[in-house]
This record gives structure tokens, sequence and C-alpha cells, in this order.
């Protein structure tokens, strides 16, 4: 589309379009807009007053800022002629004015478009000068349920008439919304921001009294795609090659033979050295070209400079190569990393990394560690960093998961995260799958995959920098206030996913949807509380508000048969349920109010807390009488996900912590945080399973 607009001050890649243009486009998108002309185009006799006059041209962005904006304007020449030295004064000249009919008063609404990480995202929310500092608006991926996300900001009420105003007319606010989105996608590729603010909105109806469009200089050139993917190279290679070990002093490809061997390598592995013919007692062969049969997978631990020439040596010998060395892209040696790509490309060797760690795949006795499980599962993970891929393995299997893999893939520049993701839900053994991103690259690519698996294998996304962006968003509200967690909590609606910011809470969400994903109830909020100590059990109530989890209070009828029962002296039986349990309660402290309690209203999850330290400052049997109370809850009640918080934990002995929590028949958490998060997990995933939202 021939558009075109001024650069960006300070960024000439974007373009600011003249607002007369933008309003064309709006218009004939549906969108009302004010009566206006251009000086020198058109007649500003033919308005109606009173007028507003606006200039455009080079630098003039945010419009009042730098006095290129005045409401009220009487006499047009003598206006201009004010604007023109004020303009000056600011270093700017005009490359035109705008003059235009005031809006008819209404609500101010911000409406925008923004092309994000993941594609075309829509905005609405209380606008005019105020957006910004009141930062309320709402966010949703294109295609977006205008309505839906007319009601999702905190001030939507206001819409609905406030002191004495009369409700907005909704069904055209909505209308602005999907003629904002029409002219985004109208656009294509060269399409970046589209903010109307203030967009007038009253009982008749919805203006758009300001526009601001923002577009790439340039469209963004194709690229060729790799060719594909060979997952079992990655995951069930036939051979390994690790390039890097020495002969003379340890290195991490050194200790990558010895991971292998440990792991069950006796043949296929083989070690990469110009004169070595063999190292730690791992066959050596000079190049990969010498290995028979070639290599399905090498691992590259040589200095960043000799990465290029390493992989073009692999050309038709390899299919795969997992580059550790960092040094690229991530400090800064941008040509470095786009040669390792180039040569990625003319060897047809398909790169992993660089500045990654490796790929733990127990059924396919892949790994990068020594000591870890043997024993694999259907848990997926793709992780952007090499030490966390390293603490989800032992973290992860030490308290209870089972993966299928676990793959780092650094700085991803030929074998991406959106890529992975795709294979992976290919897999029939993929039950869950995890991310770790550090940026959202492809995410365009990512989300179609979450897309795709949406309610049918669930998914966990551990997200680093979950800030506010700002950094290219220069040019408009709509762009600063679309920070990085108001995108993801968009994808995590829009996808079913579940997004946290820290490690626990990534693997206990694994854990749960791993054990629950299969599991009848559906994703109503309810949840039961029971546990020892009044303060704790409202703490436990507040976690679980904060995950958007109901802690709905028991019927009359049930508390009275409770307090028949014995329980409630002085507590609280309505939900949550306080209970007696530490080293002197009966084996059967949980089964005794479960019973009733489950039979009578059939809560799809029960959050369980036990105080740890009771069982050692009260006690002398240690974790013994601890293990047996939760021994009673497998398996009981077929209907409901339980979830156990183990407080204290720390005061049990180092040794009989993991202990602990693995023997815990249901999923056990530290923190009342984690575990709220981890059922809310499950709902979310439940209900996109059942044909719900994801709210």
């Amino acid at each position: 589309m021939g558009i075109e607009g001024f650069p960006l001050p300070g960024d000439p890649t974007r373009l600011v379009v003249p607002e007369p243009a933008v309003k064309a486009l709006l218009r004939d998108a549906g969108v009302p807009v004010p009566p206006g002309v251009v000086l020198g185009e058109g007649d500003p006799s033919s308005l109606r007053g009173p007028l507003v006059l606006k200039a455009f041209g080079p630098g003039i962005v945010h419009k009042s800022d730098v006095g290129a904006v005045r409401l009220g304007v009487l006499d047009v020449d003598a206006a201009v002629v004010d604007m023109t030295g004020v303009l000056a004064g600011h270093g700017l000249t005009p490359a035109g004015f705008l003059v235009e009919e005031l809006a008819p008063a209404g609500l101010e609404i911000l409406v925008g478009v923004l092309r994000t990480p993941f594609g075309l995202a829509a905005l609405a929310g209380l606008g005019g000068t105020l957006a910004e500092l009141l930062d309320d608006v709402a966010l949703g991926l294109v295609p977006v349920d205008a309505g839906e996300l007319l009601r999702s900001f905190r001030a939507s009420p206001a819409l609905d008439g406030a002191r004495g105003r009369q409700p907005v007319d909704r069904p055209a606010l909505a209308a602005v919304v999907d003629g904002l989105v029409a002219v985004a996608e109208q656009l294509g590729d060269r399409f970046l921001e589209l903010e109307c603010n203030p967009v007038l909105a009253g009982p008749g109806g919805s203006m758009a009294a300001d526009a601001r469009l923002v577009i790439a200089a340039e469209a963004p050139r194709p690229v060729e795609p790799p060719k594909p993917l060979d997952l079992d190279a990655v995951l069930r290679p036939r051979s390994i090659a690790v390039i890097g070990a020495s002969t003379n002093k340890p290195s991490f490809g050194n200790r990558a033979l010895d991971a292998y061997r440990a792991f069950g390598w006796t043949e296929g592995l083989w070690a990469i050295h110009p004169t070595a013919a063999d190292i730690d007692g791992v066959p050596a062969v000079p190049t990969v070209a010498d290995v028979p049969g070639g290599a399905d997978y090498v691992l590259v631990a040589v200095p960043a400079p000799a990465c290029p020439s390493v992989v073009e040596g692999m050309a038709g010998v390899a299919s795969v190569a997992h580059v550790v060395s960092g040094g690229f892209g991530e400090t800064g040696a941008s040509d470095l990393e786009a040669e390792l790509k180039a040569a990625a490309r003319r060897s047809g060797v398909r790169v992993i990394g660089p500045n990654c760690i490796g790929v733990y795949a127990p059924a396919g006795r892949q790994t990068f560690q020594l000591n870890v499980s043997p024993e694999a599962g259907g848990v997926a993970v793709v992780s952007q960093s090499g030490g966390l891929a390293g603490d989800m393995v032992k973290a992860g299997t030490g308290r209870g998961l089972r993966y299928s893999c676990v793959i780092s893939a650094g700085n991803a520049i030929d074998v991406t995260i959106g890529e992975l993701v795709e294979r992976l839900a290919e897999q029939p053994s993929t039950t869950v799958v995890g991310l770790y991103l550090e940026g959202t690259a492809e995410g365009e690519r990512i989300l179609t995959a979450l897309r795709r698996l949406r309610g049918r294998v669930p998914v966990a996304a551990l997200v680093g920098g979950l800030s506010r962006q700002g950094s290219r968003a220069v040019a408009s509200h709509t762009g600063s206030l679309a920070g990085d967690r108001r995108v993801w909590d968009a994808v995590s609606r829009d996808t079913g996913a579940t997004v946290v910011d820290d490690l626990d809470q990534f693997l206990g969400v694994l854990a749960h949807l791993d054990r629950y994903r299969d599991h009848p109830a559906g994703g109503e909020p309810d949840t039961l509380v029971v546990g020892v100590g009044g303060g704790s059990s409202v703490l436990g109530t507040d976690a679980c508000d904060a995950a958007g989890l109901s802690v709905r209070p028991l019927g009359e009828a049930l508390v009275a048969e409770l307090r028949g029962m014995g329980y409630g002296a002085g507590t609280s039986v309505a939900n949550p349920i306080e209970i007696g349990i530490g080293p002197a309660a009966a084996a059967d402290v949980f089964t005794r109010l479960l019973d009733p309690v489950l039979a009578a209203e059939p809560f799809p999850d029960a959050l369980l807390h036990v105080n740890v330290q009771a069982y050692y400052g009260y006690g002398t049997g240690g974790a013994a009488p601890l293990l047996d109370h939760l021994g009673t809850l497998a398996g009981r009640w077929p209907a409901t996900r339980l979830a156990v918080v183990l407080r204290n934990l720390d005061v049990a002995p180092p040794d009989e912590r993991d202990a602990i929590l693995t023997a815990s028949p249901v999923p056990a958490y530290r923190s009342f945080g984690d575990a709220a998060t981890a059922i809310a997990a499950v709902k979310r995933f439940a209900r996109c399973r059942d044909g719900g939202g994801a709210r």
C-alpha cells in the first residue's frame, strides 16, 4: 500500500503517517472522524466552528507537547501564524495543517492496535492525557472480541453511565475497535502502531478525535526457511559426536563425554580431536566426517570464533549441531552470530543455540549432566537458558516430574523455540509443554503452536523480564501501555497457557498439570481449603483469591453436620475448615473430615495444608506421622483434585525435605502461592479442554 510518513525522531526505520492520511484510512474502515480539510487542499469555511487546528510534519509526534494542536479556533489564518512560530521555537517546521470540526463531547476512551511479538493486539481503556498515568487498558490478541475487550479494563463500568451520564453506545465503540483492527490488517507487514486517543464515546455513537499511525519504513524481507529439523536426531540420536574435549585438561566437552557414558553410551559415542585416538575411554577421530556413518547429533564446545567453520565442515555428515559455546549475539558479537547462521544454511546442518547447554531426553539417553534420572515421562520443556534447564532437570525430577525432554535453545539463531514447540506438540509422548523465555522472538509462531495445543496439551510458561518494555514504543500511549506482562496475560487468555515468573511455581504448575491433565473435574473456581491454624487458613484463602480461585462457603446443613461431629469449637468450618493435625493426630484426620464434606459438596479442588514444624517441635517421630497422614489421601476422592502445602518444610532435616515432598501421594508445595497457582493452572486447562474460556 502506497502510504508514507515522516521518520520518527531518533529512529528512521519507523515512519509517522500524517494525520489526514490516517483519518482517511479510518473513514474508509467505517470509523467516524470529524469533518476536516487540509489547508491548501480544501476550504475551512465549509466547516462548522469552533474549529480544531493541527500541524503535521517531521518531528511532530505528540502534538500537545510541542504546541501542534489548538482547540476552539475562530481565525484559522491567525492561528496558523501563531502555531508556526511556536513550532519554530521547538526547531520544527510543519509540512501542513489539518482543520477539523470539534468532535461532539463524550467519554474519552483510548483505542489502539499494536504489533506485538505475538502479532496484532487491540487495546482499549480510559483515554485522554491521563491514559498512561491511569494505566487502565485491556489488551487482546487479534482476532479479538471487541465487546469483551471493552468489558475488561477496570473502569469499563463507566461506559454504562455514572454520575448522571447516559450509557455509551457499546456496539458503536466496539465497531471503532474493529475498524482499527481492519486498518492494521490492511497495512500488512509494515503496520506497527495505530492509536486513537481520545475516541469520544456517547449514547449516540463514537468518534475518533485524534489518530496516530506508525509504520515501518520498509516491509520485512521474506526469509527462506531451513530444511526440516530431524527431531529424532535431537531426542533419540543413533550416534553422538562431541567436539571440544581435551586430552590434558578438564573441559565442558570432557564432562559431556562422562555424562553420556554414565547414561549408558557404550557404542555410537565419539570424540572429535585432531590427534587423539581416544579421550577418557571414548574413541576419537579427527573430524565428524571420520565418524562411521556420520553423526546424528554433534555437541560443539569450542571457542566461538571457530564455530562457523566447524559447522560448515559437517556438511553431509551430521544432522544437528548443538553449539554450547557462548560469545555470540548475547555479548554483542552479532556479526559472528550471523556468520554461524550462514554456515548452518550452507552446510544443511541444523544448529541449536549457540550459548546453550544441551539436551536431556532420558528415553533417547540424551543428557548434559551427571546423576540424572533415566526415567522418561511426558513433560517436554524448551528453555532459552541453559542454567535454568539444568535446574529444571535436577529440581523437577527431584519433585517427581518425569520428562520426555528438556531442550536448551540459547540464542536460537537457526532452530527456533517456535519450531521446537511445533515439533514437540506433534509427539505422542508429549503430555505437558513447558517454556522458559527471556524474549519473544518468533512470537507469532509460538502463539500459533500454543493455539493448536489449547485444550489438548496443557502449557506452562516461565517468562523472564515481565516488565514494562517501552523502549521502542515511543510514539503512542498504546505502545507504552502494552508491557510484556499485559501481552503475556493476553497470550494466556488466548491459549490457556499458564504464565509464571518463578521457577518453583513453574515446576509446581508442570507437576500439577501432568498429574491432573486428564482428571474429570472441570474448571469451576470453587476450592476447598483445609488445615491447621486460623491465621494460616486466612493466608491460604488470600493466595486462592490472588490466583482467581473461589473459597466458597459450605452450605448451612453441612456446617451443622460438621459441628455435630465435633469440628468448629472456636474455629471455622465454613471454608476454610480448621482441623487439628500434627504428630498426635489420628492417622485418619483428613479422611474423617473430607469424606462427609466431599460427599455432600464435591469440590473440584481441595487445598490442604499442614505445619511441618509441629511434627518436629511437638513430636518425636519426625516425618513418620506426617507421611502417615499424607498417605491416607491416595486415590480416595477421584472426583477431587488434591494439593497439599507443607508449611515450614525447611524445619525438617535437609535429608528429609525432598523425601517428604516426593513421598506425598498428591502434589505437594512449599507455599500457598505456589499451590494456588498450580490449582488455577489445572482449572484453566480444564476450561479450555471442556470448550470454555481460559480466564
